[in-house]
């Protein structure tokens, strides 16, 4: 079975980690981003995929370590995918992560930068 469904939208995304959580200015955050891909119809998971993580603003609040403002990894053989850890930057509040894959709606993930 390929996970290369072009606009069929045969796989999902779940929300596996690291959303919902705060560190404050210049901190990294606890925890990286994870999510799992799975096949919609069987909840099995899917192995070997690339799925991109982006932050979606323009100024510097939020970064993978390294300054990157998108990362692409691909799925464990349990289909998770993390990300390299997160930098909270200068500006306070919630900074929103869409993540993609080919054949799966997108997924948002939230963290927040305390003031």
């Amino acid at each position: 079975m390929s996970a290369k469904a072009g606009s069929d939208r045969t796989l999902a995304i779940q929300p596996a980690g690291g959303t919902g959580q705060h560190a404050g200015h210049h901190q990294t955050f606890a925890h990286p981003l994870k999510v799992r891909l799975v096949n919609r119809g069987t909840a099995d998971a899917v192995a070997g995929e690339p799925v991109t993580f982006v932050w979606d603003a323009m100024s510097q609040q939020v970064l993978f370590e390294g300054d990157e403002s998108v990362v692409t990894v691909r799925t464990d053989a349990q289909g998770y995918a993390q990300t390299p850890p997160l930098v909270a930057g200068d500006a306070a509040g919630t900074a929103t992560f869409t993540v993609t894959a080919e054949g799966a709606s997108p997924e948002q993930l939230e963290v927040t930068v305390d003031g």
